[in-house]
């Protein structure tokens, strides 16, 4: 039996966007553990169904950097009160508050320069 793919966007420090599977992984703590290079992290918000995951420890780095993409994102969206540090990763979550893949559409808006809309399904 095959895993359904966990689309997701990680956007780096240079604000390279790739898209990913989070469901290679064990869980999808794991993937997201892995993709942003981190111990903690937490979900920001963005939307109805548009999450964007980040280290939580991010900012106290000794060589911590913003992440000028996922900022300005994040800023498109209401989420104005800081900037973000270190690599980001986008998801959609079902309403209910489990991680679901990005559609089509949202993947590949932050790799065309474009904001992912806040209902990260369209």
């Amino acid at each position: 039996m095959s895993k359904h793919m966990v689309a997701a966007v990680r956007i780096d420090l240079d604000g390279r966007a790739e898209v990913i599977d989070l469901s290679a992984a064990t869980s999808t703590g794991a993937a997201i553990r892995s993709a942003i290079g981190c111990r903690w992290f937490d979900v920001v918000r963005l939307g109805p169904a548009l999450d964007m995951w980040v280290d939580d420890e991010g900012a106290t780095l000794a060589d911590a950097q913003v992440n000028v993409i996922a900022t300005t994102i994040a800023h498109a969206h209401g989420a104005v009160w800081q900037p973000f540090y270190g690599v980001a990763v986008f998801t959609a979550h079902d309403g209910d508050g489990a991680t679901v893949g990005l559609s089509e559409d949202v993947k590949d808006s932050p790799a065309d320069g474009r904001v992912p809309p806040a209902d990260g399904i369209r």
